[in-house]
Formats: C-alpha cells, sequence, structure tokens
C-alpha cells in the first residue's frame, strides 16, 4: 500500500504548485518542462524499491536517465537558461547514482538525500523560468516608463 510521508507530501505540494504556476503563467517550453518533471516524480515513488535504501534504485536510475535525456534536449531545443540549469541539477541526481554504486554504505545518506532533493531544484529552475521570461506580473521588472540613466558627473 502507498503511504504518504510528510517528505512525500511536501513534494507533492511543491510539485502541485509548481504545475499551477507554470499552467497560469508559463510558456510552452515551461509547461513541457513541467510535464517531464512531474511524469518523473510521479513514476518514481512505482520502481523505487521500499525494502531497503542500501541497494541501488536501478528503477530510479531508469527514470532520472529519461527525465535527463528529456531535459538535455529541451536546452538544446529552446532557447531558455533555466533547461540548461534543469540539465545540469538532473546529471547531478543521475552521478548519485553511479557514485553510489561505487560505495553504498559510505553514500547512503547523500544518496537518498540527493535523490529526494534534486526535485525541489528542478522546480526551481522552472519556476525561474516563469520570472525570467517576465510572465508573472508581481515579479516583472521595468513597468511603467524606464528611467533615464543618471548621468555619472552629476553628484
Amino acid at each position: 500500500m502507498f503511504s504518504m510521508t510528510m517528505a512525500k507530501f511536501v513534494n507533492l505540494a511543491a510539485l502541485l504548485l509548481t504545475c499551477a504556476i507554470v499552467l497560469w503563467r508559463g510558456r510552452r517550453p515551461e509547461k513541457l518542462g513541467a510535464a517531464v518533471i512531474a511524469a518523473a516524480f510521479l513514476a518514481t515513488p512505482l520502481v523505487e524499491q521500499r525494502e531497503s535504501w542500501f541497494q541501488p534504485q536501478f528503477g530510479i536510475l531508469a527514470v532520472d536517465v529519461a527525465t535527463l535525456a528529456a531535459l538535455v534536449a529541451m536546452a538544446f531545443r529552446y532557447d531558455r537558461y533555466w533547461t540548461i540549469c534543469a540539465a545540469a541539477f538532473q546529471t547531478i541526481a543521475v552521478l548519485t547514482h553511479f557514485a553510489f554504486l561505487i560505495n553504498p554504505r559510505a553514500l547512503y545518506r547523500a544518496y537518498y538525500v540527493g535523490n529526494f532533493s534534486i526535485g525541489f531544484l528542478l522546480l526551481g529552475a522552472i519556476l525561474g523560468g516563469v520570472v525570467i521570461e517576465g510572465r508573472v506580473p508581481c515579479l516583472r521588472r521595468g513597468r511603467g516608463r524606464p528611467r533615464p540613466l543618471s548621468d555619472p558627473g552629476s553628484s
């Protein structure tokens, strides 16, 4: 049976909030990115080995590699900085799997925490993309007339 821990609840709430903001103000790349990350968030619990985190999570590795491939493809396709950041964060997630394979006992905590915390960085990258693209009215810079530059010689 699927149990909802506090960590999973917070992850789901962050995902839903991000997706709502992206649907409200994001453009096509942000919406596609949110869909990719939402699919990864939802697929991960289905493939995780719940018996022990001391064994490699090959199912999660597969989901992470597929997500990385999608984000790298998006970084090449779209002219958005957030796609590059998201692909970099996802690369770290994939690399934690390989580091864990080298020394599982020493890296247990980093592997466990890394697999759950990278998702927040991905969501933050997408939200940053929505803000950078100027689609969130309350955060848009330069509303109204531009201010004149001050004369460097005046005091």
